[in-house]
């Protein structure tokens, strides 16, 4: 009895009198309980006694992140990575951007940065930055500093103030993010420079030069333009509708003119030439004030044509036809005289010859009848006297021998 009493435990004591208090856990149960206890997290640390923060993130899938400041215009070392080789991968995000004025939408800006080890042959990395706004990052560069060590550099406009920064690495990397970067005014020295790319959207419209377009407002054009069609004349060169008909840059100044691939004429500063007929419906015109006008009023009954030919002994000759033969001629002959030759009648009121002219009542003028007419010569040297009125009788011989030569005979 005596030893029962000596060795049970008193209430008062609330187990203080318990020789081995370890061995009286494990007894009860309690000892794996205690032990998950001493590692526990306390609520009112909010996280801030997790030994390892950034693994307890990337174990709940959740994302670091953190604030930075970036004042000047510039650039900044935004963070030290170390990525293995074959391979590792690294992202940082920025929420926010240059500028924080009310009403700048493009101030609440997103920047992305992915970053990419090599396979060791070469050794280094990739530095991609992608931008949605034109206040956010700019540009990308990274310094290796040794081995898998790299420090990254991101360009900025001013006043990129308390920006959220967020990153995350594949489990054989490290990101460590500044929170107070270094600045300078001007890329490092020793950095390479990554690539950037922009995310065009409605606040970040692409121009024409972005996306290789032709602007409305005009641009240069390299290489064969198919409208309608793809282009087969090759070159500088245009084609509507069918693939090699349209225009062909030749050379400086002479433009062609393509049907069906077949070179029907070109332009140069001394004209249009056509090495095939010209059809129009319209009036053929030369001249600017005073216009020289070849037409058809399409109502004849036949074609007419003009035509021009020649050979040894015809030089030149002008003519002009009709379906039924030709109507005249002019000629050049071998000599350079010209001969002019109607296929008919030819009506006039008048026509010259030289100094000689032929009028309509018959009459001639020229130099042959004293540079007069005709009928004025015929008159004046071979009619004398006319009588006019009854007739007379005369004497014949007033003495014999004798004739008089008074008028009236």
């Amino acid at each position: 009895m005596d030893e029962q009493v000596k060795t049970r435990l008193e209430k008062n004591q609330n187990g203080a009198d318990i020789p081995n208090k370890p061995l009286f856990l494990q007894n009860v149960g309690l000892g794996e309980t205690i032990n998950l206890a001493a590692g526990a997290l306390q609520k009112s640390q909010n996280g801030g006694d997790i030994p390892d923060k950034k693994q307890f993130a990337r174990t709940i899938g959740a994302v670091t992140s953190t604030t930075i400041t970036l004042g000047e215009s510039g650039w900044f070392k935004i963070a030290t990575v170390v990525m293995p080789q074959a391979t590792s991968t690294a992202v940082i995000k920025l929420y926010g951007g240059a500028g924080f004025n009310a009403g700048s939408p493009e101030q609440a800006a997103i920047s992305e940065l992915v970053l990419r080890a090599g396979n060791g042959s070469p050794v280094g990395i990739t530095a991609t930055l992608w931008r949605r706004s034109p206040s956010a990052a700019n540009e990308v560069a990274w310094v290796n500093t040794s081995g898998d060590t790299y420090d990254i550099y991101i360009n900025i406009g001013q006043y990129a103030y308390w920006l959220i920064a967020q990153y995350d690495y594949t489990g054989n990397a490290n990101v460590t993010l500044h929170s107070t970067p270094e600045y300078s005014s001007v890329q490092p020295g020793n950095s390479t420079s990554g690539q950037t790319y922009t995310l065009f959207n409605s606040l970040m419209k692409p121009t024409a030069g972005d996306v290789e377009a032709l602007s409305v407002n005009g641009g240069r054009l390299n290489g064969p333009l198919g409208i309608g069609t793809d282009n087969a004349l090759g070159g500088n060169s245009i084609v509507f509708g069918d693939n090699d008909t349209g225009f062909k840059w030749h050379s400086d100044g002479v433009l062609g003119i393509y049907a069906n691939n077949a070179l029907v004429g070109y332009i140069d500063n001394s004209g249009l030439h056509m090495s095939v007929d010209v059809l129009t419906n319209g009036a053929v015109r030369a001249g600017n004030a005073k216009k020289l006008s070849l037409t058809s009023n399409n109502n004849s009954t036949m074609t007419a044509t003009f035509n021009l030919w020649g050979d040894a002994n015809r030089p030149t000759v002008i003519e002009l036809d009709d379906d039924q033969g030709w109507h005249l001629y002019s000629q050049r002959n071998p000599d350079g005289s010209i001969v002019f030759t109607v296929n008919g009648d030819i009506t006039a009121n008048t026509l010259r010859a030289s100094g000689a002219i032929y009028q309509n009542n018959g009459d001639i003028f020229g130099s042959l009848w004293g540079n007069g007419w005709l009928s004025t010569w015929i008159n004046n040297n071979l009619v004398l006297d006319v009588q006019l009125g009854a007739g007379t009788s005369v004497t014949t011989w007033n003495n014999a021998g004798s004739w008089p030569n008074t008028p009236g005979y």
